[in-house]
C-alpha cells in the first residue's frame, strides 16, 4: 500500500536543465508552424497538475494539462532527486533522496548527468567510479495531447518500460504493450503549410528488458522523494546522421512535480520486531543485465 505523504496536489514546473533538444513535430512527425515554435514555451503556455490518490496500492493519480504541444507524446518517469552513491543497497542507505533514486534505477533505468545518456547495469560502477552524476528513473507510462496541447490522464506505476514505438515503425514484441490509437485531428493554423487535417497513429510501449513485466511493477517498501517527470517523445528521431528528422527531437525532460510517498511492508514484515521500511532496510543486489539505450 501506499500512502502519499507530501502534497496530494502538485504543479509542474519547467525542468531547470532540459536534457535534449525539444521536438517540433506531433506524433505523425507532422511539423508545427513557425510562428507557434516561436511564441511556445513551458515556462508560459503550460499548465499541468497532478492530483495524486493519497491511498492505494501503487502511486496513482490523474494530470490534468493545458497549453502543451498539440499531438505531442509525452513519457512519464519517476526520477530520483539525488544521485546515487554506490552499486549496491547499503552504500544508497543514508538518506531518503538516495536511496528512492536507487531504488528506481533498480526497477528501471539509469540516466547520467554528466553524459547525457542512460548507463546499463553493468556500466554503473564505472560511472560512480569517475564521479557522474547518475540517478535511477523508471518509465512507467505515457499521454497524448489533443489539438489544443491539453490532456488528462489516469495512470498508476505499475510498469517498466524502455521508450515508446510508433505502430509500423518497430514491430511489436510479446512483451511490450498493446498500442493506443489516435485520430489525430489538426488545427492546421499550428502547423506549417500542406500538413494533412487528419491521421490516426497507434502508439506502443517496449518493455523495459530484464525487469518486471509490464503491469508487475512494485515500488520497494520505503520512504522516497522523487520528481514526477514528462518527457517528449521523440521516436528516435535524431538518433544518427542518416536518419535526422528536423525538428525531431531528442527526448527532452521538460516539466517535473515532487511527489513524496511511503510504500508499506507486507504485513508479514510489518509485524517482524525491527522489520521497518525505510532505506535502512536489506541490501538488493542488481538486476543482471548489460544493455544501455535511448532515453
Amino acid at each position: 500500500m501506499i500512502r502519499v505523504t507530501g502534497p496530494t496536489d502538485v504543479e509542474f514546473r519547467p525542468v531547470s536543465e532540459p536534457t535534449g533538444e525539444q521536438r517540433w513535430r506531433d506524433i505523425a512527425d507532422a511539423p508545427y508552424a513557425p510562428e507557434f515554435i516561436r511564441r511556445f514555451s513551458y515556462d508560459d503556455s503550460a499548465a499541468v497538475r497532478v492530483a495524486l490518490q493519497p491511498r492505494a496500492r501503487r502511486l496513482t493519480g490523474v494530470i490534468s494539462a493545458k497549453g502543451l504541444k498539440p499531438w505531442m507524446a509525452y513519457q512519464l518517469k519517476l526520477v530520483g532527486t539525488a544521485r546515487v552513491l554506490g552499486v549496491d543497497e547499503a552504500a544508497n542507505a543514508t538518506g531518503t533522496r538516495a536511496w528512492s533514486s536507487w531504488q528506481l534505477g533498480t526497477l528501471g533505468r539509469w540516466w547520467c548527468a554528466d553524459c547525457g545518456w542512460n548507463v546499463s547495469d553493468a556500466d554503473l560502477a564505472t560511472h560512480l567510479a569517475e564521479g557522474h552524476d547518475v540517478r535511477g528513473y523508471v518509465l512507467f507510462d505515457w499521454l497524448v495531447t489533443d489539438a489544443a496541447g491539453n490532456a488528462r490522464h489516469e495512470f498508476a506505476c505499475d510498469a517498466s518500460l524502455h521508450v515508446l514505438w510508433k505502430v509500423g515503425q518497430r514491430e511489436r514484441g510479446p512483451s511490450d504493450s498493446a498500442p493506443r490509437w489516435y485520430d489525430v485531428k489538426r488545427d492546421r493554423e499550428l502547423y506549417r503549410e500542406g500538413v494533412a487535417a487528419y491521421d490516426r497513429v497507434g502508439i506502443f510501449a517496449e518493455w523495459e528488458p530484464e525487469r518486471p513485466a509490464i503491469g508487475a511493477v512494485q515500488l520497494p517498501p520505503g520512504r522516497y522523494s522523487a520528481l514526477l517527470n514528462l518527457t517528449e517523445e521523440t521516436f528516435h528521431a535524431n538518433m544518427d546522421e542518416d536518419r535526422t528528422l528536423d525538428g525531431g527531437g531528442f527526448w527532452p525532460w521538460v516539466l517535473e512535480a515532487p511527489v513524496e510517498f511511503e510504500v508499506s511492508a507486507p504485513a508479514s514484515r510489518v509485524s517482524c520486531p525491527g522489520c521497518l521500511p525505510g532505506p535502512h532496510q536489506g541490501v538488493r543486489p542488481l538486476w543482471r543485465r548489460g544493455k544501455s539505450g535511448s532515453a
